[in-house]
């Protein structure tokens, strides 16, 4: 699957590194392999502790380099930093689990665009939000 050894992608920008880790994990949830593997841990991780410890290193695997991108972004100011940078990779990750494991639709370059822009389009309008709402009062 991953070995976690890899670096996180930095390519300057907060859209550029959510592209780079989401392409990654949509070839991952691509393969055979991969994405056979996943919902037997789910399952198995349900009624088994040393699974769920597995599961859980598996998903803060997946996290970790939105997580990264995350925290520089806000450094950048790309992002304000008050926001939720736990909550945000489960909300890019989820999509891609959805369409592979319940719709079954195809994690095409389209729809991995609409997800990050979605996404990078919200955080920076949360950015500006308040400053704007405080100008009209």
């Amino acid at each position: 699957m991953t070995d976690g050894e890899q670096a996180p992608p930095d390519t300057g920008s907060l859209e550029g590194d959510v592209r780079a880790i989401l392409t990654n994990i949509a070839e991952l949830l691509g393969t055979t392999r991969w994405s056979s593997i996943v919902p037997s841990i789910v399952d198995v991780a349900e009624h088994d502790p040393a699974f769920a410890d597995i599961h859980g290193r598996i998903q803060r695997g997946h996290a970790a380099p939105l997580r990264a991108a995350l925290d520089r972004a806000a450094y950048r100011r790309e992002i304000p930093s008050t926001a939720d940078r736990d909550a945000i990779p489960a909300a890019l990750l989820g999509p891609l689990f959805y369409r592979r494991w319940f719709s079954r639709e195809p994690i095409d370059t389209m729809f991995l665009e609409m997800i990050i822009r979605s996404a990078v389009d919200g955080l920076r309008r949360d950015s500006r939000g308040p400053k704007r709402e405080q100008r009209r009062r």
